[in-house]
């Protein structure tokens, strides 16, 4: 994707025309609420949900080019402000704001879980199904007897929403968990510029890298995904640690623990930089006990305020029971059970559950890896390694999960981020999931491919009138320098040379 003529201003209108594209056929091919088939977010007609499907992905499109064209001006040396970025920021996500829930709905999960711990039920002990009512409804089947499998804070918030709008108002309640996940955002925008200052890498590759993210946009805004609260805590810790106030540091870390469990890893990286900075064994050691007991109290603390108890604990694995295709253990775990039950070696489910145990287990072996080079590498760096390692490795991996490693790498070393491998990943990721949440139909497929390649047609064309634009501004300002050029000439020639060069035409 060529930058050729592309001013910055002309990346943030066309990812802002391919956000409100996006945002727009939200209304039909978004994640929409089945349990209020009639309200303002209701289940449209099939044709205008084609329609809407093609135009969230012309969208996409749209946006992917303009965070791509940006990138590269960042990589090629151009100037790029911090405040033209945030500008962007905004005008991207802001069209997301109103619409329904793009891409999943996991946060219709979260206000059903809100609604239970809001009457005194035990959201670890017992599923949606036990809520009833319009939003339980909306979870989707999967979800209906599973227990919560985040931290105690996340359903705090969602309680707090639940609280304000009331169980009945779907739509109302899913809007304010939306301005959750932008304060996580704003957070994160905060931390992030501020912690690339501090470590040298700039902030302006650091914020196109780990906030303009497509997958931020779609998943963190768009999904109203807690992912959002728990980076911006995870930021803003790791900026605390590297300021040293470990203590401030070990406390909102611990509080990004308590929305979502893999925080720990930047918790465990931090804490093992800020030990070794320590002159002597006995220093470190004095200075472990201190994290650990700072870190201890913090959750003690967390966990009573948010009143939630401690059955989070055991119902991490609960995400686990869905197979999804970017698990690489899970996939391994197919693999092997067709393998196995056409050799008559075993079941399908034993080789499953080897093939995801010993993921985990060499995700875990990361991070214990990255833990112990953080003192040398840095605990930005590699927090994002050892969680980017557990994501590769886990029973599930969802392609938000990708955003625990970004954020952080992103204010170690952007550049990485920039290299066009890791891009179009980021672009793969952002492709791969419908906008309703929901695996593709032929008809849905066909839409979105329709969708996507007008929209590609319209930048290749675009990119291409740039590039001849360009081409002919270059060659009239050169031509322009060799007229200016020929007449200083002859200026500058005495009128006798001129004579004497002219033709003689006397008789």
């Amino acid at each position: 994707m060529s930058v050729a003529g592309i001013t910055v201003r002309g990346s943030v209108l066309l990812g802002a025309l391919g956000s409100v594209l996006l945002g727009a056929g939200a209304w039909a091919a978004g994640a929409l609420p089945p349990g209020v088939p009639d309200g303002v977010w209701g289940r449209r007609g099939e044709s205008l949900t084609w329609v809407c499907m093609a135009a969230s992905y012309a969208g996409l499109v749209l946006l992917l080019t303009a965070w791509w064209q940006l990138g590269s001006r960042l990589t090629s040396g151009a100037v790029v402000e911090r405040r033209q970025l945030r500008a962007a920021l905004w005008c991207w996500a802001l069209p997301l704001v109103p619409g329904p829930l793009v891409g999943s709905s996991d946060a219709y999960s979260y206000l059903a879980q809100g609604a239970l711990a809001g009457r005194g039920l035990d959201v670890y002990a017992l599923g949606p199904a036990a809520l009833g009512g319009r939003l339980a409804a909306n979870v989707p089947g999967m979800w209906h007897q599973s227990p919560a499998p985040y931290g105690p804070l996340s359903v705090a918030a969602a309680r707090a929403v639940v609280a304000v709008t009331g169980e009945q108002h779907v739509v109302a309640a899913v809007l304010g968990l939306r301005l959750v996940a932008l304060a996580g955002v704003g957070l994160l925008v905060w931390a992030l510029g501020r912690l690339a200052d501090t470590l040298g890498p700039g902030a302006a590759g650091a914020l196109w890298a780990g906030v303009l993210n497509p997958l931020v946009l779609l998943h963190l805004v768009g999904g109203a995904h807690n992912d959002a609260l728990m980076l911006g805590l995870v930021l803003a810790g790791l900026l605390a640690f590297r300021r040293g106030r470990w203590c401030l540091g070990t406390v909102v870390l611990t509080a990004a623990v308590l929305v979502k469990a893999p925080a720990a890893v930047a918790l465990l990286c931090a804490a093992a930089v800020t030990v070794a900075g320590r002159d002597g064994p006995r220093q470190r050691w004095r200075q472990a006990a201190q994290l650990a007991g700072v870190a201890a109290g913090a959750l003690v603390a967390g966990v009573a305020v948010c009143g939630q108890g401690w059955g989070w604990l055991w119902t991490l694995r609960t995400p686990a029971a869905v197979h999804t295709v970017l698990s690489l253990s899970t996939d391994a775990g197919h693999l092997l059970g067709w393998l196995a039950e056409g050799l008559g070696w075993g079941t399908a489910g034993g080789a499953m559950t080897a093939a995801r145990l010993a993921g985990l287990l060499g995700g875990l072996a990361a991070v214990g890896y990255w833990v112990w080079r953080a003192p040398h590498a840095g605990a930005e760096r590699a927090a994002g390694a050892g969680l980017l390692a557990l994501v590769v490795a886990a029973p599930v991996a969802q392609p938000w999960y990708v955003l625990w490693a970004l954020v952080p790498l992103a204010a170690a070393d952007w550049r990485r981020l920039a290299r066009p491998g890791a891009k179009a990943a980021v672009v793969a990721l952002t492709l791969v999931v419908m906008p309703s949440g929901q695996g593709p139909t032929w008809a849905s497929g066909c839409a979105a491919v329709v969708g996507a390649g007008l929209a590609l047609a319209v930048v290749t064309t675009g990119l291409r009138a740039c590039r001849l634009d360009q081409d002919g501004l270059a060659w009239s300002g050169t031509h322009a320098r060799r007229v200016v050029v020929t007449r200083r000439r002859s200026a500058s020639t005495p009128s006798s040379a001129l004579r004497s060069h002219a033709p003689d035409h006397a008789p």
